[in-house]
């Protein structure tokens, strides 16, 4: 896993559970050394995230899965402006930017490294409204998904109704999700999903 997920970790730590502190102590009870740094194109095992999210989990008394979805909720807002560049058009959306996660983002970062086993993330366009999402990896971090659509709904004031339809946990081969848009904050109030659907039938 690249050392950026770990920054995000890092800052996800220190900004909402005890500040520095708490992120020496997690990285001192999964082997590391406290003061250690993550470099965000270097890779780095799986297992030593994975760890320190659990002893997280722990230390704040959650589960893990709530952790890990908060976790990628905080990711959400992030990778907004962390991959600006990758984001082609300054209008997109949560939508747009799902819709793209799987084809030119995940290629322009991993073309440098061809050996890497990103997690494999499509998505299909059902409406203007609605996306579905396939998630599939290793790691089954179906969680982290889950909470990064909801930062990145929060952060373009978008409220969504996000359905996990299968899930790798269970035994399918691909997490499944339907990501649905209920509604859009907007200067003059809230416009509903429908009413944006109607509007795009009567334009067509």
């Amino acid at each position: 896993m690249y050392g950026v997920i770990f920054d995000f970790l890092r800052d996800y730590v220190i900004e909402n559970h005890g500040g520095k502190p708490t992120w020496s102590m997690l990285l001192k009870e999964t082997g590391q050394s406290p003061y250690k740094i993550y470099f965000p194109v270097k890779d780095y095992p799986d297992a030593e995230i994975v760890a320190i999210a659990v002893k997280a989990s722990e230390a704040l008394s959650l589960p893990l899965e709530a952790v890990l979805e908060d976790f990628g909720k905080f990711v959400g807002h992030r990778l907004v402006t962390f991959y600006y560049m990758y984001i082609k058009n300054e209008n997109y959306k949560t939508l747009d930017i799902i819709e793209s996660a799987g084809t030119y983002i995940h290629d322009a970062l991993h073309k440098h490294n061809p050996l890497r086993k990103p997690p494999v993330v499509t998505a299909e366009r059902i409406s203007p409204d609605e996306v579905i999402l396939h998630y599939t990896s290793q790691r089954r971090l179906c969680h982290v998904v889950r909470g990064i659509v909801a930062g990145l709904a929060e952060h373009f004031g978008e409220e969504f109704k996000l359905t996990e339809t299968q899930c790798m946990h269970t035994g399918a081969a691909t997490c499944r999700f339907t990501v649905k848009r209920v509604s859009v904050v907007v200067p003059f109030g809230v416009v509903t999903a429908k009413k944006n659907e109607q509007r795009a039938q009567q334009q067509a």
